[in-house]
């Protein structure tokens, strides 16, 4: 939150003595810029009659700063450090990209860190995600484990954007949405309860009755499912635990 503030008041003395006037002001007047935003978030963020506000995330101005800090921080660092000299930028880039590969593989480990066109998903999930989207109507609904995203091998694959089908409300991003929206909170509350139990107990703590209860409260005519015995469901795809059934 603070340390963009110095940073960019460093890169405009240094763009200044380097003779760069145009990055300079740039970097001065996002010094302002985030001086300003901070003072409006934390008017927004302290005052308890205020919390209503707070939904709306005021921090959500570091975005444009951090991405103005590193354009201008990578900018410097060229031209006054690496100055088009190769055996420089190997020395920062290798080890750069090297840690952020070996980070998004302890992040995402079920999924290929490159994936080429036309090759079929790797990811199990996301295999059957796209099962659901070419074999089940458009108008489907589906019900999934609340906290799907977050289950071992799913790597937060979201269902909705891959299968293009629509389904319950989930425990890890809907509520986020509930808040900014509070006429939707009466439903995400409503899906979430319906669905209370499901990932508790393993396997065993939700069965082909409970699916016909969400079926009759809310539609679902399909369901997304993973170590679970699935009795008196029709499952037209398996892969290994994993399978998409019909609820009758």
């Amino acid at each position: 939150m603070l340390a963009p503030v110095p940073l960019l008041w460093l890169f405009h003395t240094i763009a200044r003595r380097s003779g760069l006037p145009a990055l300079a002001q740039f970097a001065r007047r996002l010094v302002w810029f985030s001086l300003f935003q901070l003072a409006v978030a934390l008017a927004i963020m302290l005052p308890p009659d205020l919390e209503r506000l707070r939904p709306f995330e005021p921090m959500r101005y570091l975005h444009l700063v951090y991405v103005f800090l590193f354009l201008l921080g990578g900018g410097l660092l060229g031209q006054c450090v690496l100055k088009g000299r190769v055996w420089r930028e190997a020395l920062l880039f290798v080890p750069l990209c090297a840690g952020m590969w070996f980070a998004q593989l302890q992040m995402y480990p079920s999924t290929p860190h490159f994936e080429l066109p036309g090759a079929p998903p790797a990811n199990r999930w996301v295999r059957a995600f796209a099962w659901v989207r070419g074999n089940t109507p458009e108008r489907s609904y589906f019900a999934l484990d609340p906290e799907y995203m977050a289950l071992q091998g799913e790597d937060f694959h979201g269902f909705r954007a891959l299968a293009a089908r629509s389904a319950l409300a989930d425990n890890l991003k809907d509520p986020g949405m509930a808040a900014r929206v509070p006429r939707l909170a009466g439903r995400w509350l409503a899906e979430s309860q319906a669905q209370t139990g499901w990932n508790q107990n393993g396997w065993k703590s939700f069965e082909a009755a409970d699916f016909r209860r969400l079926r009759a409260e809310f539609g679902v005519d399909w369901v997304v499912l993973e170590n679970s015995a699935a009795v008196g469901l029709d499952c037209p795809y398996r892969d290994g635990t994993l399978r998409v059934c019909r609820i009758y």
